[in-house]
């Protein structure tokens, strides 16, 4: 997937959602702030993910996009049994948890890093290959002996 020739309009959606999540915030409209910052996390991940331009569909679907909606899941659950027990003690708890916080620990915290951890890891030669590693090292190492360090 090309992502070269739209870097320009990412970075625009990207301040949009900045200047959007900030008003969220002041305006008490945090979750609609929230789902978006999701949003703006994803943009940045593809940008950095993408390799001369392109982004891997796999790295795309798996972790990025999978990472997303696992989080847009978690948001959406917490904020659903928050609003529910609010005032009063939950009739049931997950694993011992409050119903919103152990979505918040299951999707967001444990979820959110087993699937970038394991996504990223799997497929580290769709984003940084060592070969790729390798040749920006070397390319460092040239720009320095050029300026005259060591």
């Amino acid at each position: 997937m090309n992502i070269g020739n739209k870097r320009t309009g990412i970075i625009i959606v990207i301040t949009v959602l900045w200047v959007f999540i900030t008003l969220s915030g002041w305006s008490g409209s945090w979750f609609a702030g929230l789902i978006s910052s999701v949003i703006l996390m994803l943009l940045y991940m593809i940008l950095g993910s993408a390799k001369n331009g392109r982004l891997s569909k796999k790295l795309l679907i798996y972790p990025l996009l999978s990472w997303s909606v696992l989080w847009i899941i978690g948001f959406f659950f917490s904020k659903y049994y928050a609003d529910i027990f609010t005032g009063r003690i939950p009739d049931f708890t997950i694993l011992g948890f409050h119903p919103s916080f152990a979505f918040t620990i299951l999707t967001y915290w444990i979820g959110g890093v087993l699937t970038l951890t394991l996504g990223f890891y799997f497929f580290a030669d769709h984003w940084l290959s060592d070969e790729d590693w390798n040749n920006f090292k070397d390319r460092i190492k040239s720009i320095n002996s050029a300026k005259g360090e060591i």
